[in-house]
């Protein structure tokens, strides 16, 4: 009776398909798979793939192949599979992911397996970019990294030679202004954009909360900018045309970087202080920008050290200061000098008219950064008179993959704008 009435509901959302989009249908599948209704899960799923299009991830198909895998359904899952196996998104971390999926040990077995299990690795290494790590900076007696992906020299698995267009692309690695080296190959398909039309994208990771706050964050990510244009010709690009794109909190950091004065230190010691930290462009999702009116006038997120340890995000504003006598950095507990900082570390307080072109796309749904964020601050550009677009995608949560295929656009903006 259950899965009648379960199927029964899934018939009448498709019937209503025009008013469901597919983070709804993932939604569905997600919630029948947690009651082990895995037949379902897998049909809802598979709509929800449908309603994407092409713009689905890989990462659904596994999901998919898991499920049906789960309720039995074996040809279905090898299907699925197929799809990894033919794709030019898949990556060596989905291969990996697919390899040691427990989840799918009964496929194991089956004599299917091992060609395709092959073909997904082939296919995977076969799209894989040239990647190279560097170290842009130290602190503390510690490396800071970024990676830099270079478009494909050669035609690869039937696909098109791709000539690099000297133009870079930073894309910050950054959520809950916390970075982290894992991702970098799935970050791949979220800038695969950029390296179609011939960027060369720099992957940048920074100095995460709990230990770091967004103020060391920032500092790093300037370096960043140095590094790569002091090193402009071993990366082969234009030292003049560098873009910066960044997602949730990636996006906050992208605009206090794209709003911050350029102060160039001509005295420095390391040559790579010498030079600018500014961007000619900038596109982000759903940023926070105004930290002292969270939401609406008033609300003082870096004084809601209750609300923002609950949600593990405190340590970003979790501000300290050098006390040289004692020899010792101290934490600053004062709201005042907080709320000092805090309005430091917002760009909507930063637009100035020299401000890079900026492009904002943020949900009308986000239930973690409010819409407003974003709203403040393009009123700001465009009262500074600075080059903005700003779009706000009906029913958009915080979700990248929401925002298609609006997000797609990005290139292009840095196409405008990077010539």
């Amino acid at each position: 009776m259950k899965n009648f009435i379960l199927v029964s509901i899934y018939l009448l959302a498709t019937k209503l398909s025009v008013a469901q989009n597919a983070a709804s249908l993932y939604k569905t599948g997600d919630s029948l798979f947690k009651i082990k209704d895995y037949k379902n899960a897998a049909v809802v799923y598979s709509a929800g793939i449908r309603e994407e299009g092409k713009t689905a991830t890989m990462n659904r198909y596994w999901v998919l192949a898991s499920r049906w895998t789960l309720a039995g359904e074996t040809d279905s899952a090898f299907q699925s599979l197929n799809e990894v196996a033919v794709s030019d998104k898949t990556n060596r971390v989905l291969a990996r992911s697919i390899e040691n999926d427990l989840d799918l040990t009964p496929l194991k077995n089956d004599k299917r397996w091992k060609p395709l299990l092959l073909k997904i690795q082939q296919r995977a290494e076969a799209n894989g970019y040239v990647q190279e790590e560097f170290v842009y900076g130290r602190k503390d007696g510690m490396g800071l990294t970024l990676v830099c992906i270079k478009p494909r020299p050669t035609g690869s698995s039937g696909q098109a030679k791709i000539k690099a267009n000297g133009k870079a692309i930073i894309s910050l690695q950054s959520g809950n202004w916390f970075s982290s080296y894992n991702g970098i190959e799935i970050n791949t398909t979220t800038t695969e954009q950029y390296l179609k039309k011939g960027y060369t994208v720099f992957t940048v990771m920074h100095g995460s909360q709990p230990r770091y706050a967004i103020p060391d964050a920032v500092s790093d990510i300037k370096r960043a900018v140095r590094y790569i244009r002091y090193h402009a010709a071993k990366f082969n690009i234009d030292p003049d045309h560098i873009g910066i794109t960044g997602i949730s909190s990636g996006g906050h950091l992208t605009l206090l970087v794209a709003t911050a004065d350029d102060k160039i230190n001509t005295t420095a010691a390391d040559p790579v202080d010498r030079v600018s930290s500014r961007v000619q462009a900038a596109a982000v999702l759903f940023p926070p920008t105004d930290l002292l009116n969270w939401g609406g006038a008033g609300f003082n997120f870096v004084n809601a050290k209750q609300i923002l340890t609950a949600n593990r995000i405190w340590g970003a504003i979790e501000f300290r200061e050098y006390n040289e006598k004692l020899n010792l950095y101290e934490e600053v507990t004062d709201t005042t000098a907080r709320s000092k900082i805090g309005k430091e570390i917002s760009p909507v307080n930063l637009v100035t008219s020299d401000d890079p072109p900026v492009f904002i796309l943020h949900g009308d749904a986000d239930p973690v950064v409010p819409l407003q964020q974003s709203q403040s601050i393009i009123a700001k550009f465009t009262e500074a008179a600075v080059p903005n677009r700003f779009v706000i995608k009906k029913g958009g949560k915080h979700n990248p993959f929401d925002m298609n295929p609006e997000w797609q656009e990005f290139a292009d903006w840095f196409d405008k704008y990077l010539k």
